[in-house]
């Protein structure tokens, strides 16, 4: 994963050569995370439109294949949760009150969830059934008055909106169903500490750190209390063009032609 003490030092360095002004620790770290979501959507974009060209017959095979190359990007950033109905197991217990009927909640998706990828029935009992997604209420209306499509017991749909409704409902189904999805990019632990080094942190985005925490602009840096970013070491230049962007440096000014392959990787 991505260096966030290279790519701070980086950015500080073009950031004094374009006379910009000192990027302090704290300055940096208000976008970083900005910076890597921006990135991220946009790999995430180009896979969706990888997977079209493939339909189109216009990608390449194997090694030199665009699909496979995004499709290896986003594996990064696959996941897999059982989700209980009114709430989520990592959560420790339900998102509703303690008033509510959990029988007569919809299933709440991770707040690390970026897009689904799949969800079939959690319990497995009469073997795993694969859910057909939804993602309109008025094409999920259609469905269950139709007497040809209405959901099933083995042939369930759910309907993907801010949370995940069964149909039909859980009683018929399973109230546990699990969810393949995307997370989100969060930040990856630098040295060994309660987590181990390089593991992903889902409570910290990309930061960095410094040990004389009351001074802004300067002091060693910390890492273990640094979080590098969690993005593929081939997405550093993707990353730098995006945080420079936000600090208004143009890197393909020619000015930083001679500059840039000092401090950005290729």
């Amino acid at each position: 994963m991505i260096s966030v003490i290279e790519v701070y030092n980086a950015v500080r360095d073009m950031a004094n050569q374009d006379q910009k002004g000192f990027i302090t620790p704290v300055m940096f770290n208000s976008f970083a995370a900005a910076a890597q979501r921006n990135v991220f959507s946009k790999i995430a974009d180009k896979a969706v439109a990888a997977k079209a060209a493939r339909i189109r017959g216009i990608d390449l095979e194997e090694s030199d294949s665009v699909l496979i190359k995004y499709k290896n990007f986003m594996s990064n950033y696959e996941k897999t949760v059982n989700l209980t109905q009114g709430g989520y197991d990592s959560s420790g217990g339900t998102v509703f009150s303690s008033g509510d009927a959990v029988e007569t909640q919809p299933f709440v998706k991770p707040l690390d969830c970026y897009t689904i990828i799949s969800i079939f029935d959690g319990d497995g009992d009469s073997g795993y059934k694969n859910f057909e997604m939804v993602y309109n209420s008025r094409d999920m209306a259609r469905i269950l008055r139709s007497n040809l499509s209405a959901p099933t017991a083995e042939f369930p749909v759910a309907l993907i909106s801010n949370n995940i409704e069964i149909f039909p409902d859980a009683d018929s189904v399973s109230d546990v169903i699990k969810l393949h999805y995307y997370r989100v990019p969060s930040s990856r632990t630098i040295v060994t500490g309660e987590l181990r080094a390089g593991s992903v942190d889902p409570n910290r985005s990309p930061s960095v750190s410094v040990f004389n925490t009351g001074v802004s602009s300067g002091g060693a840096m910390n890492p273990s209390e640094s979080r590098n970013f969690d993005l593929p070491e081939d997405m550093f230049p993707d990353l730098m063009e995006e945080i420079m962007s936000m600090i208004g440096i143009n890197l393909r000014d020619p000015l930083l032609i001679k500059v840039a392959p000092k401090v950005v990787k290729k």
